[in-house]
């Protein structure tokens, strides 16, 4: 019954946007069944996909180029002169979407390989300003997936204090550059833990690790500048974003939170302990990156932060595809992501 229902919902979605027998009803359909397949190839298609919003954002203005970018700690610097640096948001984009990918694969999270996650970082990222110009927070990005790649190879019985180590340092480089990641340093303890036994020389070195590159652009700062600079967190109310986008993508991406996790509580049931470790690590970054999405988010209506709650959002949302009950709602709530994802540049 529940299912009839959903496809009623389904078919309306399709009728009231116009798509209904059409081609782009075939494109859609086409489009998800691609990237759910094992077939490499498919990520020929994300420059095209990542060309396409920058061209509607060039076209329409929707978010705001501004005159500078915006590195933490680090700094902001001018860069009227040289407006191409911008552009180098759309590489750092496509990296993290494949290297997304492939963390998902190489570890096995699905029985097969799947591209979908690839295509659901960039469209997800669609609704954020560090997708149409480079700044801190996207390279945070690029460090944080980084370090998940060294912490999935965290073992039970194995010796794990490089990697303890170098994860943390290369999460501490992103807390430079997104100083809300600063909230990470507690969280890492029970990254590693949530893996291996608790061990007081790895702690140790991970706290270090995490604490020497902040500590040193702590040092850069006051060299340079003889100061401590906020304006990692003031430009933010720069940056033009219409609270009813807000207000509608933040709603839909509720729900496909909300769908993954159930869909993943059926799943981990059946799944190996390794898994289940692994999806622990995802929470925890999902849960920081809630958090700090709220704050600013009450603080000044601006939810650049809650992009940190993408990454482990895109390794979730999948298994709600993979899942035969759940298929459908997965789709009427990917397609409506996707529309509106195009449909806002042309909203006043």
């Amino acid at each position: 019954m529940y299912t009839v229902k959903l496809r009623s919902i389904y078919y309306q979605i399709l009728v009231v946007s116009g798509i209904e027998n059409s081609n782009i009803n075939l494109i859609f359909a086409t489009m998800t069944r691609i990237f759910l397949g094992n077939q490499i190839y498919v990520l020929l298609l994300l420059p095209f996909l990542i060309g396409g919003y920058v061209a509607l954002n060039e076209f329409t203005g929707f978010f705001e180029i501004l005159p500078e970018i915006n590195l933490g700690l680090w700094g902001s610097y001018f860069i009227e002169n040289h407006f191409w640096i911008n552009y180098l948001s759309l590489g750092l984009i496509l990296l993290n979407a494949i290297l997304a990918n492939f963390l998902f694969n190489s570890n096995e999270f699905y029985e097969r390989n799947s591209y979908i996650i690839a295509l659901l970082y960039i469209l997800f990222m669609s609704y954020f300003h560090a997708f149409y110009q480079i700044d801190g927070v996207l390279i945070s990005h690029t460090l944080l997936i980084f370090c998940l790649f060294l912490f999935f190879r965290l073992q039970n019985n194995s010796d794990g204090r490089k990697i303890a180590f170098n994860g943390s340092f290369l999460l501490g480089i992103a807390a430079t550059f997104n100083p809300t990641f600063l909230v990470f340093f507690p969280v890492i303890w029970f990254m590693i833990t949530r893996i291996r036994p608790f061990v007081f020389r790895e702690i140790i070195l991970a706290s270090i690790g995490f604490l020497l590159p902040v500590g040193y652009a702590l040092g850069f700062i006051f060299y340079f500048f003889n100061d401590l600079h906020w304006n990692w967190y003031k430009l933010s109310e720069k940056i033009l974003q219409k609270t009813s986008i807000i207000g509608s993508a933040s709603t839909i991406l509720i729900f496909i939170g909300l769908l993954s996790l159930l869909t993943l509580n059926y799943k981990t049931s059946k799944s190996s302990l390794r898994f289940k470790k692994l999806l622990a690590i995802l929470k925890l970054v999902l849960f920081v990156g809630v958090i700090v999405g709220m704050y600013q988010y009450f603080h000044d209506r601006n939810f650049e932060w809650v992009s940190v709650a993408i990454i482990p959002l895109c390794f979730f949302y999948p298994f709600a595809f993979f899942n035969k009950s759940s298929l459908l709602l997965a789709k009427i709530l990917f397609y409506t992501l996707f529309i509106f994802s195009l449909a806002k540049f042309f909203i006043k």
